[in-house]
């Protein structure tokens, strides 16, 4: 349930009939203000510079941000404030055989993942796997496909999102649709294909998935939408306003749908039901965004990849208002 306003006066707001057995409760009313705080990164091989970063994720556990260097064929481990933690992965090293290649090997990873047990998941673009990390930061090997599985294809995956059941849900960009993987690495099933109806999908590059009602959201880039998805996989709406090449999308906790496009170069906020409420075009030192490919939230804070220009951005999530307590009389239920 949404509803916004600019002007003052008295609003009707309906209510789900699921929402007033009780006849009474509250209506929470409040205004999200998104300030530009920080900026780390800039192009390199360094401990803090990137080279065409795509993604990025939030490990709420050990207060991190871990970055898919792209360029770099490499996952980077920065703290909450934007120090360099570690970095996995790497492309071309060896066992110290240059002629071999170690397992934990990366080539050009799209995403990365954050999963329930502070385990990461990769989705390695060119190696056409996804790859598992523990929670003591060691390559696990990869989820999926299993070896000798020929059934069982990635096409370029992009996008990764573990959900709160630890489900691993994949963008497979070539194939332009979306996976859910258990997380002992069976497929459960999937979402999209190409075509042109409004349940298929052409090009989505990333996913997020509702923490309250489980519903699907993909960047369909192709399409110029966010298309959203009801757990079981039904198509049930779209969000359209001022998109033309969304590429990053992440649902927060009161419902709103942060989306960010790397053709318009915009951040921008959304209702549920795809009203554009704000959106930014630059940073806390006035540059503008360039390519902008993932974001990733906290209670209180925004993270974004701004991958043309080789960094990763911060915003505060500012969040003011109050509630309103209402009664329900027998007309309400006629």
């Amino acid at each position: 349930m949404g509803a916004t306003s600019d002007e003052k006066g008295t609003y009707r707001l309906p209510l789900p009939a699921g929402r007033i057995i009780n006849r009474a409760g509250s209506v929470e009313l409040f205004n999200i203000e998104i300030i530009a705080d920080q900026q780390t990164g800039s192009r390199g091989s360094g401990e803090r510079q990137f080279n065409n970063p795509t993604g990025l994720d939030i490990d709420p556990v050990k207060n991190e941000i871990l970055v898919a260097d792209t360029g770099n064929d490499r996952i980077v481990r920065l703290s909450a404030d934007g120090r360099f933690v570690a970095q996995h992965g790497g492309f071309g090293l060896s066992f110290g055989n240059l002629s071999g290649e170690r397992e934990d090997s990366l080539d050009d990873p799209y995403d990365v993942a954050v999963g329930g047990f502070s385990n990461f998941y990769v989705a390695d673009h060119n190696n056409e796997r996804i790859c598992i990390f523990d929670s003591y930061r060691s390559y696990r090997g990869t989820l999926f496909p299993k070896d000798g599985d020929r059934r069982n294809r990635l096409s370029r995956p992009r996008g990764i999102k573990v959900d709160s059941e630890n489900n691993i849900w994949v963008v497979e960009g070539r194939a332009d649709r979306v996976l859910k993987i258990s997380p002992s690495g069976d497929k459960l099933f999937e979402v999209g294909g190409f075509g042109w109806s409004a349940q298929q999908l052409k090009d989505p590059t990333q996913i997020d998935i509702s923490s309250s009602g489980g519903e699907i959201y993909i960047a369909d880039r192709g399409k110029g939408r966010i298309a959203i998805f009801d757990r079981l996989g039904s198509f049930i709406g779209e969000i359209r306003d001022h998109l033309k090449s969304p590429t990053g999308v992440a649902i927060d906790a009161d419902g709103l749908v942060f989306v960010c496009d790397d053709q318009t170069n915009e951040l921008s906020l959304y209702t549920p039901n795809g009203i554009r409420l704000l959106s930014l075009d630059a940073s806390v030192d006035n540059t503008r965004f360039r390519q902008p490919s993932d974001i990733a939230l906290t209670s209180t804070g925004i993270f974004m990849v701004d991958s043309g220009n080789h960094r990763v951005l911060t915003f505060k999530r500012k969040k003011t208002g109050s509630s309103v307590a209402w009664q329900a009389t027998d007309a309400v239920l006629e």
